[in-house]
């Protein structure tokens, strides 16, 4: 480490002008930690100082630091997700997911359920809504973190389902669906 270095490092460290660190430096035959403690003897540290002190290379500590540095930042990437997905399994979990015919509520499941079974048997699950649709089920949701917009879009949908039914058996002169 070159003399400019090592006075920058002392000055970060005790909070001092570059003259003072110089000085120390030079006072102290270049050794930093010597510097250190003529500086807090004479009172000249000002500030908090940083609790580290070190005789290794820059490079060492730098390499140190760096894979200590992705260690911590890889398991609080893994703590965030982790929280994150209890998070989301919380919501799933207090909320539900509700389906009506005639006013009669045939199922009330959580959202975390309703989600597997639509990830697991998407197509299934996709034509089973679908023409419930058709068959007058109504679809809404239920619970504590729910914005009532969500239900009104589906109401929107169900209302344009019904009307696509009611014209289909008003053309073909059909008994209505029951």
């Amino acid at each position: 480490m070159d003399h400019f270095e090592m006075v920058e490092k002392l000055r970060t460290k005790a909070n001092v002008s570059y003259e003072e660190a110089k000085a120390a430096l030079e006072a102290s035959d270049w050794d930093i930690l010597d510097a250190l403690v003529l500086l807090e003897n004479e009172g000249k540290v000002n500030g908090e100082m940083k609790a580290e002190y070190t005789t290794q290379e820059k490079a060492e500590t730098r390499s140190a630091g760096a894979a200590g540095e992705a260690k911590a930042s890889f398991s609080d990437g893994l703590g965030k997700l982790w929280a994150w997905i209890k998070k989301l399994f919380n919501l799933g979990n207090t909320n539900q997911f509700i389906i009506r015919r005639h006013e009669e509520e045939l199922i009330a499941m959580p959202i975390t359920v309703m989600a597997i079974l639509m990830i697991v048997f998407w197509p299934f699950s996709l034509i089973v809504l679908f023409v419930g649709l058709f068959l007058g089920a109504r679809y809404s949701f239920r619970g504590p973190n729910i914005n009532s917009s969500v239900n009104d879009v589906m109401d929107k949908a169900q209302n344009k389902a019904a009307s696509v039914v009611e014209i289909h058996v008003e053309k073909n002169g059909e008994n209505k669906v029951e």
